[in-house]
């Protein structure tokens, strides 16, 4: 495990670094000490802190999943579905890319996602559901269709699907009613802090993933991470990408060989953690250049912070570096008030008759909508263009897709030609995996965002059983739950429907 910085940084970083080590920050971390972010921080802090002890308290459950899988796998099951948003999916997504095993993550409403995986062959499939709260929206309607999807092809639930929550939880109570297999998770443990506990751990061993390389990996690092002193990688990581902030506040994360979707993960944890009371540093994923005057960049050689280690190493680094950042932004690492902004909205949408009471206009095919200070005009390229004069001076693009993940190639093209045209960085997300991960930035961090929603209007229905909506209503309520939140905000939202087929003629645009 290596965490290097210029010269420059290492020496903006110095007094602060140097403070860390007077005042104990990282062994009293360790020590799960709830003071570290202030009074108003104090009470959930004291509840969040189980991912800094040992652990080896995790192997023996490594073991008994192992055993659930050899099980399986007897009877022909050996492939694993994810159903979870947030921490509960992104860091197994990241741990199956990384070992290279095949793990199908479901964080989405979208139709044309779920619907093949809902109608396909399920006779070897075993079913993760995770939730932490027990009671997401997304996770609870993918559990309810999938209940239905194994019984339409004679397979009972309770054999193919497994539980991870939180203890007493209405999903804990319900599914063990159910004669589900639970595993519980660590109360103290925050969702986006939870990959070296059960969240991370079940559905990574199902997938036949080595879980206790990648714990013997942390708990190796955390010796280290525990230790007061200068060269502390944790302490060294955390100055680095807040020492400049406010005015520096953007982190470009470059992606290394051998760590997909690394990134993915340390969005989250990063966004939602710092992004509140106006303050946050942006993560932004693969940027084209490092170079903007606000930013830091992480990653290979040739960034200001050099980072280098084992999986286990870096998700245990990265949990401290954020920490350590929050710390010295002034902010809470452990709450996500925002987040539940968008829950609201979409939820007061599902109750009314029509799931879309605003008003569109149409332009070359494409329904549009934006807050107020953008102007309606009749040529797609030209709503556009008006939107992207918005990015500048410290601001960033955020485009937000509720469609199909499978199409997140070309979407990455684009925005990368968006990014370059404009020289600001932009971001992409898809809804609503986006909510529980960069939504709290968007909200409650520095009012800096410009927005794009694109909403790819569903090929195919896919039901959600004992509910009185379908998942392509509720990804309506949802997008227009969130742009509803951020145009009430006062920030530049421009939301766009369109067809599959309309979708190559918006990317040509964005690129132009």
């Amino acid at each position: 495990m290596k965490v290097e910085l210029t010269s420059q940084l290492a020496s903006a970083t110095g007094a602060l670094v140097a403070q860390a080590v007077e005042t104990r920050f990282a062994s009293e971390l360790f020590a799960a000490n709830p003071t570290l972010w202030g009074t108003d921080a104090e009470d959930e802090s004291s509840r969040r802190l189980g991912w800094v002890h040992s652990l080896e308290r995790w192997y023996p459950l490594v073991e008994e999943v192992e055993g659930v899988r050899a099980g399986l796998a007897a009877q022909g099951v050996n492939h694993v579905v994810l159903c979870g948003m947030g921490g509960s999916s992104l860091a197994p997504e990241v741990t199956a890319a990384h070992f290279q095993k095949t793990l199908t993550v479901v964080d989405t409403t979208h139709p044309n996602q779920l619907g093949p995986i809902l109608t396909g062959d399920l006779s070897a499939t075993v079913v993760v559901v995770a939730s932490k709260s027990g009671g997401t929206l997304e996770t609870d309607s993918q559990k309810r269709a999938f209940e239905g999807a194994f019984r339409n092809q004679g397979i009972d639930p309770a054999d193919r699907i497994i539980v991870v929550t939180d203890p007493d939880t209405l999903l804990h109570k319900t599914a063990s009613e159910a004669g589900y297999r639970v595993f519980l998770g660590d109360e103290d443990m925050g969702g986006r802090f939870s990959v070296l506990g059960p969240f991370g751990i079940v559905p990574c061993v199902l997938a036949g993933i080595d879980m206790l390389e990648v714990l013997q990996q942390a708990q190796v690092a955390r010796g280290i991470l525990a230790t007061d002193a200068p060269n502390n990688p944790g302490i060294m990581l955390g100055a680095g990408i807040a020492v400049q902030a406010p005015r520096v506040n953007k982190v470009i994360l470059h992606e290394e060989p051998g760590f997909p979707g690394f990134g993915d993960w340390v969005e989250q944890l990063v966004a939602e953690s710092s992004g509140k009371d106006g303050v946050g540093l942006v993560p932004v994923l693969g940027s084209h250049d490092a170079g903007y005057d606000d930013s830091i960049s992480v990653g290979g050689k040739g960034s200001d912070v050099l980072v280098q280690g084992t999986l286990g190493e870096l998700f245990l680094l990265w949990e401290v570096a954020t920490a350590f950042a929050c710390q010295i932004l002034g902010v809470n690492p452990f709450d996500q008030p925002n987040v539940e902004s968008a829950k609201i909205a979409a939820k007061a949408l599902l109750e009314t008759p029509d799931v879309a009471p605003r008003e569109e206009w149409q332009v070359e095919g494409f329904s549009l909508w934006s807050s107020p200070g953008l102007t309606r005009m009749p040529v797609l390229d030209e709503v556009l263009a008006q939107w992207k004069s918005h990015l500048h001076g410290d601001r960033y693009g955020a485009v937000c897709v509720f469609g199909n993940q499978k199409l997140a190639g070309a979407w990455k093209q684009s925005v990368e030609a968006l990014e370059a045209k404009a020289q600001r960085p932009v971001t992409l997300g898809f809804g609503p995996r986006f909510l529980h991960s960069t939504g709290q930035l968007h909200k409650g961090g520095p009012a800096q965002g410009v927005f794009l929603q694109v909403i790819q209007v569903p090929d195919q229905t896919a039901e959600i059983p004992g509910r009185d909506f379908d998942f392509g209503t509720l990804m309506l309520a949802q997008a227009h739950g969130d742009a509803n939140v951020l145009a009430n905000a006062g920030l530049t939202v421009l939301s766009v429907t369109a067809s599959t087929d309309q979708l190559p003629t918006l990317w040509e645009a964005l690129e132009s």
